[in-house]
């Protein structure tokens, strides 16, 4: 975990400074450090989220079933699907 948290971290920086493309390669690598550890509340909000900026609406959903699966009342992921549904 404290290796997303970190590049976390560097992303929100890359955000700051506009480097769009350095930016969207942190967050893919913090949806596959995501990958990488164990499933878990935490590290699924994050990839939900992380996918959701990469403008991966489907994926999103994906991770936000699993999320769901883990916790049925989980205020992310609810948000979430409805965020979705006012998009469309």
């Amino acid at each position: 975990m404290k290796d997303i948290s970190r590049m976390i971290e560097i992303a929100e920086i890359y955000s700051i400074t506009n480097q769009k493309g350095k930016y969207e390669e942190c967050l893919k690598n913090i949806i596959k450090l995501c990958d990488e550890s164990p499933k878990n509340e935490d590290t699924l909000q994050i990839k939900m989220h992380s996918l959701t900026l990469l403008n991966k609406p489907y994926k999103s959903l994906e991770t936000t079933n699993e999320l769901l699966n883990l916790n049925p009342y989980n205020i992310h992921a609810l948000l979430n699907i409805a965020a979705y549904l006012r998009s469309d």
